[in-house]
């Protein structure tokens, strides 16, 4: 199994930031996710499943399928990764701060990577960070 955790603070309240990891975000907060399908508006739950296709182009492309298995509002999203490459486990957690908000990223991988495909995961998991904290911050709700 592999491990990677990215963290980064967002000068955002828990409320902001949740609404920007919720699972119908994941198209617009993950660089690489091109489609999600399978959540719709609203607050998806346990159980809640879509089918997501992944990568630069339609010959590269990696589809898999998203399960969520712990949803709690503002705090915890967990899910598991299937059907595909790269299958695992993925978990983001928000904790409040004086500052703002801790989002800690977790992916959880059943096989051993190689160091190449640690280094790549964990870069595109440090671009998504810093995505999704310059959406936050910059743009006022």
């Amino acid at each position: 199994m592999t491990e990677i955790t990215r963290s980064i603070e967002i000068l955002a309240s828990k409320t902001r930031v949740w609404s920007h990891i919720n699972p119908t975000k994941w198209k617009e907060i993950f660089y690489f996710v091109k489609e999600v399908d399978g959540y719709t508006d609203g607050e998806p739950g346990v159980g809640t499943k879509a089918h997501v296709v992944a990568g630069d182009n339609e010959l590269t492309a990696v589809r898999y399928s998203v399960e969520i298995t712990e949803f709690v509002q503002k705090e915890k999203i967990e899910y598991r990764r299937y059907g595909g490459p790269l299958q695992g486990r993925g978990v983001m957690h928000l904790k409040s701060l004086q500052t703002g908000t801790l989002l800690r990223r977790t992916s959880y991988y059943d096989d051993e990577l190689s160091s190449e495909t640690i280094k790549a995961l964990s870069e595109g998991m440090e671009k998504d960070n810093m995505r999704l904290k310059l959406q936050i911050e910059t743009i006022k709700k």
